[in-house]
């Protein structure tokens, strides 16, 4: 039946965003591309159509390209920085920091295409996760005088090599050495205890 009265569906209106979600889109959207390709094909136009917004929002909240990389790259840090702050020693805490690094994989994936195409200093200068790694080893060190084994740079060295590693190949990884079976929870379990034992190498018994 022909009412006469019926309207066409309208298209409900997109809710208007505050500068910080519109920001925050943005670096969302610019870390997603720097884990597809090159810093150096990663456009601005490309970031805003992925983030929804007009490509001069670039410019106007971070005022280069760059930047926004850099502010991208960032977050992914401070992500995995905070969570090593909050542990409650870094023997414990080795579960809480694999699970956030293990959730930061883009940033992983963008950090191994930053190193081949020579982008990571200019991108990636600071290492907030790492640097706050390491004053957790060494502080707990000073609390503990003639405690060192190992000098603590070299495990925090260890401990990033395998997490970032299996963050980045962890199916190639796992299928080598005939892990590809096992659920994933099992696995990063069973990685977690073995690197806190290398934890403990930097504290002698």
């Amino acid at each position: 039946m022909d009412s006469g009265n019926e309207r066409p569906p309208t298209t409900p209106k997109r809710t208007r965003r505050s500068r910080e979600e519109a920001s925050q889109d943005l670096i969302d959207a610019a870390a997603a591309l720097l884990a597809e390709r090159s810093a150096g094909r990663v456009t601005v136009r490309a970031i805003a159509a992925a983030a929804g917004v007009n490509p001069t929002y670039v410019g106007r909240y971070f005022g280069s390209k760059r930047t926004l990389m850099q502010a991208a790259m960032r977050q992914a840090q401070l992500n995995i920085a905070h969570v090593v702050d909050e542990m409650p020693n870094v023997v414990d805490g080795a579960t809480a920091v694999v699970h956030a690094s293990l959730r930061e994989r883009q940033f992983v994936t963008a950090i191994a295409r930053m190193i081949l195409d020579g982008d990571v200093d200019d991108l990636l200068p600071e290492n907030p996760a790492m640097r706050g790694l390491l004053q957790r080893f060494e502080d707990e060190l000073a609390r503990r005088p003639g405690a060192a084994a190992h000098d603590p740079r070299v495990i925090v060295a260890c401990l990033t090599s395998a997490t970032m590693g299996y963050a980045l190949f962890g199916p190639f990884i796992r299928r080598g050495v005939g892990l590809d079976e096992k659920s994933d929870a099992s696995v990063e379990a069973a990685m977690v205890a073995v690197l806190q034992e290398v934890a403990r190498l930097a504290f002698s018994e």
